[in-house]
């Protein structure tokens, strides 16, 4: 094991501590992460002793336990948000206000609405008193993101680059992407399961609100 380590280069060895602590902060067991990405558990365990973490999965762990693709790199610190100075990320009942019919490319088919919620809770930390879960049905977002899945849209957070993003365009269409870059005028965005990167551009966007987690259906209670 030693031996191992002394091989580590300086960013595999910062992202193996990372990742640990990312999932001992968050509780979330290397088999869920395995789950949503559709690898092995023992492959997962891996990371925490070798850091050889693919970039492709990075996004989905950020999901996971709530920790930035730049905090895991070790690139940034976690400052919180000038609107969430001395606000706590605490456990809150964020409730399930409808569900995204995934169909291709991401894209919502069909987006339902329950005012004032109605149809569940999924109990996580989070800062933003406005969070708001939709479950997700079709296999469009999969490994990433599963059939039956919910996610975690915190609408007053910050999008960060390498992270997933709902985005709702001006034309009434919505899609869940993980944002790549920002260029004057645009965004450049890739499909959840890496099939497909493209630009949009800032006129044709109506709102931008960062995807907090993704939650397995087991966190799911009623009202």
């Amino acid at each position: 094991m030693l031996k191992n380590k002394a091989a580590m280069t300086p960013e595999q060895q910062a992202l193996a501590a990372n990742f640990t602590r990312a999932l001992a902060e968050s509780g979330v067991a290397p088999k869920a992460i395995a789950e949503a990405r559709d690898i092995t558990e023992q492959a997962v365990s891996n990371w925490k002793r070798t850091g050889k973490i693919a970039r492709e999965h990075l996004p989905t762990i950020a999901q996971l336990t709530g920790w930035s693709v730049e905090r895991l790199l070790g690139t940034v610190r976690e400052d919180p948000p000038p609107e969430f100075a001395g606000m706590a990320k605490i456990a809150r009942r964020v409730p399930v206000v409808g569900t995204a019919k995934m169909g291709d490319n991401g894209y919502f088919e069909d987006f339902s609405w329950v005012p004032g919620a109605g149809d569940g809770h999924i109990e996580i930390q989070t800062q933003d008193p406005n969070a708001y879960c939709l479950r997700v049905r079709g296999m469009s977002m999969h490994p990433a993101i599963r059939d039956g899945w919910y996610v975690l849209i915190e609408p007053n957070g910050q999008p960060r680059e390498g992270e997933y993003v709902l985005l709702k365009l001006r034309n009434g269409k919505k899609m869940v992407k993980e944002l790549l870059f920002r260029r004057p005028g645009s965004i450049q965005v890739m499909s959840v399961n890496g099939e497909e990167r493209f630009t949009v551009e800032l006129e044709d966007l109506e709102d931008m609100q960062p995807v907090g987690a993704v939650v397995s259906p087991s966190k799911w209670s009623p009202d």
